[in-house]
């Protein structure tokens, strides 16, 4: 039963931590690249069309993935606390979920226009004209 269990932990782990929160921080970033390069261009993050991209439409979607993003970190830091219940409270594995779920948001925060000037080098080509 232990190691059942433990599988699974480590499947939500991967598979939601990991992947699924990583590819809402990618899309986040994605769309947070595309309203930076607009703000440079027209200096308004979302009044602003080109013939491929429409700023109302970019705001739009980068609020929605905001929010599901901030809910599922919430779920996220829910599920891996009630996966890792053990006797203690501190427990390895739960430093090392704890560990990733808010060592890598803290991270990003503290640098993020390195994260978003990588990005700009994907989507600065959607504003050639």
């Amino acid at each position: 039963m232990f190691i059942r269990y433990f599988l699974f932990m480590k499947t939500f782990f991967f598979k939601f931590n990991v992947i699924y929160l990583g590819g809402l921080f990618i899309t986040l970033l994605f769309f947070a690249s595309i309203i930076f390069r607009a703000r440079l261009e027209w200096n308004t993050g979302w009044m602003w069309a080109t013939k491929y991209l429409n700023g109302n439409y970019i705001a739009a979607i980068y609020v929605i993935v905001l929010l599901v993003s901030i809910i599922s970190y919430a779920y996220a830091l829910w599920k891996t606390w009630r996966l890792t219940k053990s006797d203690t409270i501190i427990n390895k594995r739960r430093v090392l979920a704890f560990g990733w779920l808010i060592g890598a948001p803290v991270i990003v925060v503290s640098n993020p226009l390195f994260f978003i000037s990588a990005m700009r080098l994907v989507t600065d080509r959607l504003f050639i004209p």
